[in-house]
């Protein structure tokens, strides 16, 4: 039996991904009957060929496979293609490790984190601290998404934070407990969830994926862990340029915050998530006006928030697709 297969979604990033796979070499070794597979996400850009010719070598044999993904549905889509790979050529390992391409794991921590799952048999998915390598804040854990949380994050303020402090959607636990969801970008997910949960929801191109699957699990009965002592560094939005901040806002983050929303709590809920974001997008606004303060704002940042509220409103509630099992 597989003890864990490893996914990794590539789109344009054949080199980190390589990183990736060989800061994992060491772990592989310890494990029973391990496996990665890379899904290509449609890269069109020499990442398949540059991959596939990289982990043809002797030394990755029967260890790692390159398949592609035939369509950029996203990470969550890059996600399912491994899984059901893995579920129909091996049959269901006992974890599924999900890392992101830009993220360089620990030495022994894929095994310390497949050690925790086994200690706990009630936990579905298990996350750890992440590093930001260019100098940003750590990642280490968060709370599910709601009105409270979203006026904290965009307002900004020291003292609004400090009020909502337990409504803050990140969290800074300096000791292994149980969270409501961790980062997708290092993700140990127990093979059981994905045939009580199903899988990731194609519906999210980008963003929130994660928050949904954490979401589902909880519902199915599992619980989410967050182990404090073990990370991985990440460069972040590698292939997607989202760091930029001289970029607009992309609109599949807009779009992925609202089916997230109305998907689990309706559309008025998700209306008055909204309100509350702008409310605390106006309150940074003008503490950025005030003397001796400066704030960056991503071009037309608010404008692009309410035209896109607005503008769905009244839309439908999203199909769920959290379960696209017929995919061959």
């Amino acid at each position: 039996m597989i003890e864990v297969a490893t996914i990794i979604v590539n789109y344009r990033t054949p080199a980190a991904t390589i990183d990736a796979v060989a800061a994992l070499g060491k772990d592989l070794d310890r494990l029973e009957n391990p496996i990665v597979v890379v899904v290509d996400n449609d890269s069109r850009d020499g990442s398949a060929e540059r991959l596939g010719q990289e982990f043809s070598e002797t030394k990755w044999a029967g260890r790692v496979f390159v398949i592609s993904s035939g369509h950029n549905g996203g990470f969550g889509s890059g996600v399912n293609v491994g899984v059901q790979h893995v579920l129909k050529s091996f049959g269901s390992p006992r974890c599924f490790y999900i890392l992101n391409p830009d993220a360089t794991i620990d030495p022994g921590a894929l095994n310390a984190l497949v050690s925790f799952m086994a200690d706990h048999r009630d936990a579905g998915m298990v996350g750890n601290l992440v590093r930001n390598t260019e100098g940003g804040d750590e990642i280490r854990a968060f709370r599910f998404p709601s009105i409270w949380g979203d006026l904290e994050i965009s307002a900004g303020l020291g003292l609004l934070s400090r009020l909502l402090h337990n409504h803050a959607v990140s969290i800074n636990p300096s000791a292994t407990c149980e969270v409501d969801w961790v980062s997708g970008v290092s993700m140990l997910v127990r093979g059981e969830v994905f045939s009580t949960v199903g899988f990731f929801d194609e519906g999210f191109f980008l963003y929130f994926e994660e928050i949904d699957f954490a979401k589902r699990t909880r519902q199915a009965g599992w619980k989410t862990y967050f182990v404090a002592d073990i990370g991985v560094d990440h460069i972040g939005a590698l292939s997607t340029g989202l760091k930029d901040a001289s970029r607009r806002m992309p609109r599949y983050w807009f779009e992925s915050r609202r089916r997230y929303f109305v998907k689990h709590h309706g559309r008025l809920y998700a209306a008055a998530c909204d309100a509350a974001w702008l409310c605390g997008h106006m309150i940074l606004r003008l503490k950025g006006s005030l003397p001796g303060h400066r704030e960056t704002f991503r071009p037309n940042i608010g404008r692009d928030f309410l035209r896109f509220s607005l503008t769905n409103v009244f839309k439908p509630a999203p199909e769920a697709e959290q379960s696209k099992r017929s995919r061959s």
